[in-house]
This record gives C-alpha cells, structure tokens and sequence, in this order.
C-alpha cells in the first residue's frame, strides 16, 4: 500500500498535469466570453482532411430573443492565440424540417472572417420557426481545416 507521502506526491502530480493541459487548450464556450447570449446547443469541430481539430464552431440560442449566435474558436493545433485565418457562417433556412436541404437563398445570413488571433464571430440570426446551417473555417493556407452543422437543417425551431 502506498504511503501517505506518495499519495500526496501522486495526487499533486496529477493536478499540475490538468493544469498544464489547461493552461494551453481554448477556453471553455461561455456565451458571454465571445459576446453571444443565451445557452450553447451544440459544438460543432472544424478539421483538416486528416482529422486534426483546427477549432470548434460554438452555437448559442437564445430564447428570450429568438436569436441563434456563432462563434468558431481555433484551438492550440489552429494556432489559437496567434494570428491567421479564422470565419464563422450562420445561415437561416427556408425550411423548419431537421436534416432536410437547407435553402438559406434569400433568407438571413451572418458571417465573419478574417485574421484573428483567437475566434471569429459572435454572428447572429433571428430564426424562430426556422432551421440554422452553420459552416466554419481555420487557415486559409494548407492545411485548411473545415467544419459544419451537417448537410441539412439543425436547431429547427
């Protein structure tokens, strides 16, 4: 049976490694932290074609305004903290159907893309009633990582 001693040295060791880890992934999605309001519904990752996380596509929604907002948020292997390519797309679509096609012609569509160090976003879209597309990118050079909601509607409603 370990000593006492080892327990302590085992358990501090453990938590200098969590902490570490912390110290350099990306926050935790808090509406507030990236100007949405609202609660998050769903997390949605951007990746490159051989499956390494560029960053996360983060959707709010409030209910209190009806209003969907994204963010997508580089992580540390998406160069979070430095300076590069980064966007987020929130489209409105004409159909309140989940996983149908989603047909955003004509209908709200917010977007932000640029050279940022951390995130892209907040965007947001009324769409009560209504289902959301969301689509996000990380790097405009190679490798480009990509992410979406899916190929139809989500968060229908």
């Amino acid at each position: 049976m370990p000593s006492t001693k080892n327990r302590i040295m085992a358990t501090i060791a453990a938590l200098a490694s969590i902490l570490g880890f912390a110290l350099i992934s990306a926050p935790a999605a808090s509406a507030g932290g990236y100007g949405c309001s609202g609660g998050l519904i769903a997390t949605y990752p951007v990746k490159t074609s051989s499956g390494t996380i560029f960053g996360n596509i983060h959707v709010y929604y409030d209910s209190s305004t009806g209003r969907n907002c994204a963010v997508t948020v580089k992580t540390t292997a998406g160069g979070y903290g430095t300076s590069s390519f980064v966007s987020v797309t929130l489209a409105v679509c004409k159909t309140s159907t989940p996983g149908a096609f989603c047909d955003s012609a004509g209908q709200p569509t917010a977007y932000e893309g640029d050279h940022f160090n951390y995130y892209a976003g907040p965007v947001s879209v009324y769409a009560a009633g209504r289902c959301i597309h969301l689509y996000g990118q990380v790097s405009s050079v190679a490798p480009i990582a990509t992410g979406q909601s899916g190929s139809g509607g989500v968060h229908c409603g």
